[in-house]
């Protein structure tokens, strides 16, 4: 089919280059280097390449090495949707960092689909080639692709779901009345709710599109066109309003944790620090590697933004660090131990809460300015000399 254009086509176009353009602005922070801007521009990313399909199949546009892959992993990036969002409410509402080890487990059905289907073409190029032999690779296909369909829509929702759980749950605290910050929290809290509010009438309709394809047998490509002009302008309407929120979360987010700290009566300061100790050297809640200001904060009762105003107001120090610090601790203690001689650095630094091993060796440098093994190497040289003497 030859290619054609119309301003049907331009105006797809024009949203993709648009929305192409944020992603890649929100990827390259520059010193803005928050969690929430890159979930934010994975889930765009996501948009532009649907919304660049659109402009292919409706333009007649033929890309050879993006129409294979949305041949080989038609539904991958699909399937990067619901976790994005949820990562992106996750981060923009709790403040915290995210873990790695949660952010892979957050994309695992991203992944296993990337998985299969990349085992699926090495099935085939083998079966073509009459190595191997057995079902033909384009009957496991017919069967995959509809419960992939299926899977995508149930895998959206279930993150969707949970985004408006933690939304409700988590929504940023109103502040008084008299705070000049007051309009601008407001402002957050309308878009927030504004985008989960679009993306459930999104949802419907897609599940009503995927189910009603699969039901009828309805292939063709103009049933597809509500929904892919409705993500299109979708799109349109996160570029221009996606940026300008995101950087007013995050500004606002500021502000409003150093007025409350300033705010912050000494007595509560106080009896939120003693929690804090308890909870570090009674109960080392710091061991579990997934501890977050907002799981923490879950833990003590106490409300996350007290948390970060005390620890950066009287403590001087970051969530990170705070945590860090204790579990820093924990290694040197049990790698100084004798029972301890058989388990390797990394697994002790596994046990003290690290979930990564560059991120152990670089805390540690950071405290002791020294390496571990250095550490390790360091005592045992003055147990020989104490030895000695």
């Amino acid at each position: 089919m030859a290619a054609h254009f119309n301003l049907f086509n331009i105006i797809v176009l024009l949203g993709a280059l648009q929305g192409f353009i944020l992603g890649l602005v929100l990827l390259f922070p520059g010193k803005d280097n928050r969690q929430s801007k890159y979930f934010l521009a994975f889930f765009i990313l996501m948009l532009v390449y649907d919304t660049f399909g659109t402009f292919c199949w409706s333009s007649g546009v033929n890309i050879g090495w993006l129409a294979f892959y949305d041949v080989v992993y038609p539904y991958t990036i699909v399937f990067t949707a619901g976790p994005s969002l949820y990562l992106y409410i996750k981060t923009t509402v709790n403040g915290d960092k995210i873990p790695s080890t949660p952010i892979f487990k957050t994309y695992l059905p991203a992944i296993i689909d990337f998985g299969f289907r990349s085992c699926l073409l090495v099935y085939a190029l083998l079966y073509n080639k009459g190595i191997v032999g057995g079902i033909k690779p384009g009957s496991i296909d017919a069967v995959y692709q509809p419960a992939a369909e299926v899977l995508m829509v149930a895998v959206f929702w279930v993150y969707l779901v949970r985004s408006i759980s933690l939304f409700k749950k988590r929504g940023l605290q109103p502040m008084g009345e008299n705070s000049p910050h007051v309009g601008e929290q407001s402002l957050i809290i309308k878009w927030t709710r504004a985008l989960l509010t679009i993306l459930v009438l999104i949802a419907v309709i897609w599940s009503a599109t995927i189910f009603g394809s699969l039901l009828f047998n309805i292939q063709a490509i103009e049933y597809f066109s509500p929904i892919e002009i409705i993500l299109v302008v979708f799109t349109y309407w996160i570029g221009l309003k996606g940026y300008r929120y995101s950087s007013v979360v995050y500004v606002s987010e500021q502000k409003a944790v150093k007025i409350y700290a300033d705010a912050m009566p000494a007595e509560e300061a106080e009896s939120c620090i003693a929690l804090l100790k308890e909870a570090m050297e009674t109960d080392k809640l710091y061991l579990d590697p997934s501890l977050t200001v907002g799981k923490l904060a879950d833990a003590l009762k106490v409300n996350s933004r007290t948390i970060s105003a005390v620890l950066n107001r009287e403590l001087k120090k970051g969530f990170s660090e705070f945590i860090n610090e204790y579990r820093i601790n924990e290694v040197k203690q049990k790698m100084l131990l004798p029972e301890n001689k058989h388990i390797t650095i990394a697994g002790i630094a596994f046990e003290s809460g690290f979930n990564s091993v560059a991120t152990f060796q670089r805390t540690f440098k950071n405290a002791e300015n020294i390496t571990p093994k250095q550490f390790l190497s360091t005592y045992k040289n003055k147990e020989k000399l104490m030895l000695k003497t």
